[in-house]
């Protein structure tokens, strides 16, 4: 695997699903500066992080402040209600 300099690039696939979308797309491929997190890739997508229930990375649950690496898979979920 390659070294990475501080401050490159990075390739990643975001899904949005449910209301998330609205307004937004279904899956798109970004590019982030490496080391950035989820909370940065809010930001970036102009969404809060209210409007997100479940954060994953590559299929696992994941915190806000997990960094992201090259060819992570992001899916964000809204908050799910029901009974």
């Amino acid at each position: 695997m390659p070294l990475r300099c501080q401050g490159e690039s990075m390739n990643l696939e975001v899904r949005l699903f449910a209301r998330l979308r609205e307004g937004r797309f279904q899956q798109a491929s970004m590019e982030l500066q490496d080391g950035e997190t989820l909370a940065d890739l809010l930001n970036k997508l102009r969404v809060s992080a209210s409007e997100v229930g479940i954060f994953l990375v590559n299929g696992r649950h994941a915190p806000q402040d997990r960094p992201l690496k090259e060819g992570d898979t992001v899916a964000l979920f809204p908050p799910i209600a029901g009974g």
